[in-house]
């Protein structure tokens, strides 16, 4: 599941590298509640380039799949989607996915021009697809298919679709069949929700040119991302890779100063971060970088995240996006600095797999750049350079 929390927050699950040469299926078959096969319905794993749909008989098979752990995505138009662990150490046969219809009949289609409409469908774009420049090259092919609700007394904008919405990224070349499962715009509080089940589809490149330069792309929205860091971190590569992780502790705004005491290790840190005139908090960076234990450890099958407070992470090698300097951070002089995120868990511990990949991507929360990447800088969990 993908899913971002925040206008500038994000919860991410990526991470999936191929662990076997030519890697092993899983085939099954989907079927109504009577029994009877459903033809032509799509079975993926999640947020990758692999899946395929049944044949008549209901029957699928998804081929060169690495080891690792996954959500298996089964989807039908006017059918609540499935999803379904699943996890492949060798090849998987005779899973049987059945499916409920959706209440009520499909609904018919109108397409109209509606100012107030096209207004909507630019904000919700910019928060689904992002507002850097791969953004610019993306394009919603059926936003038809998409429901737009603005709630005036709240100050809030959902979204929803009954299908696939599909998004051509002619940045980085992915054909993206996204299944939308929610959306949710606080234009109040700057907080926006959205998560769904994506599936890749690699475009066909016009000519060797186009084919070279999206690989160059993807490559840049792989260094630096949350996928990069976390196999960064859990093959211990993070100063190696250009990562600076850091401590850093945000409280609520009082009357006066708040003492770095009240922390309990003001030794350690090295400035206070100046907050917003109008902010509820003001946050302390540590001065020292973060030891590998004590954020994560690792047990007999995977890798653990453990950490209180936040993650602040900078990434060297690279820096942030003119167009990010200048929205977020205000700064019309074209300055641009190193690439720097917040990273939270909502629960006490957070588990990798072995390729890096989250297993539950709705308890880890992203801020400020990482935040900034949507689906524009999306990269299927199966990409490897």
């Amino acid at each position: 599941m993908r899913c971002f929390i925040g206008l500038f927050i994000g919860i991410i699950a990526w991470g999936l590298s191929a662990t076997a040469q030519s890697g092993f299926s899983v085939k099954g078959k989907v079927q109504d509640e009577k029994g009877h096969p459903l033809p032509f319905a799509s079975a993926f794993l999640n947020q990758t380039t692999m899946g395929d749909r049944t044949t008549e008989a209901g029957d699928f098979t998804i081929r060169r799949v690495p080891a690792g752990k996954y959500e298996m995505i089964v989807s039908y138009l006017g059918y609540e989607p499935v999803v379904i662990p699943i996890t492949v150490a060798g090849d998987v046969s005779g899973v049987v996915v059945t499916m409920k219809a959706k209440p009520g009949v499909l609904k018919e289609v109108v397409i109209r021009r509606n100012p107030e409409r096209e207004k909507w469908m630019r904000t919700f774009k910019e928060v689904f697809i992002g507002m850097g420049v791969n953004a610019d090259k993306c394009r919603i092919l059926n936003d038809e298919l998409i429901n737009l609700e603005y709630d005036a007394a709240k100050n809030t904008l959902t979204a929803s679709s009954d299908d696939f919405i599909v998004v051509d990224n002619n940045a980085l070349g992915y054909r993206v069949k996204f299944l939308l499962m929610n959306f949710l715009y606080d234009m109040r509080s700057g907080y926006s929700v959205y998560y769904g089940n994506p599936l890749f589809e690699l475009m066909k490149p016009r000519n060797r040119k186009e084919e070279a330069r999206w690989i160059k792309k993807r490559e840049k929205a792989y260094h630096g991302s949350t996928m990069h860091f976390y196999r960064s971190l859990i093959h211990k590569k993070l100063e190696e890779d250009g990562f600076e992780v850091r401590k850093l502790v945000r409280k609520e705004r009082q009357r006066g100063f708040v003492p770095p005491e009240t922390l309990g290790d003001s030794a350690a840190v090295a400035k206070i971060q100046k907050p917003e005139m109008f902010s509820r908090y003001v946050s302390y960076l540590f001065n020292e970088k973060l030891p590998y234990d004590s954020i994560f450890y690792k047990n007999d099958s995977s890798y653990v995240m453990r950490f209180k407070d936040f993650l602040h992470v900078i990434y060297t090698k690279e820096k942030e996006e003119k167009r990010y300097a200048e929205y977020i951070r205000h700064d019309r002089s074209g300055k641009t600095i190193q690439q720097t995120s917040l990273l939270r868990l909502l629960a006490p511990e957070v588990r990798l797999d072995i390729n890096g990949n989250v297993e539950s991507p709705m308890d880890v929360i992203v801020e400020q750049y990482w935040g900034w990447e949507k689906m524009a800088d999306m990269l299927p969990l199966d990409y490897k350079l």
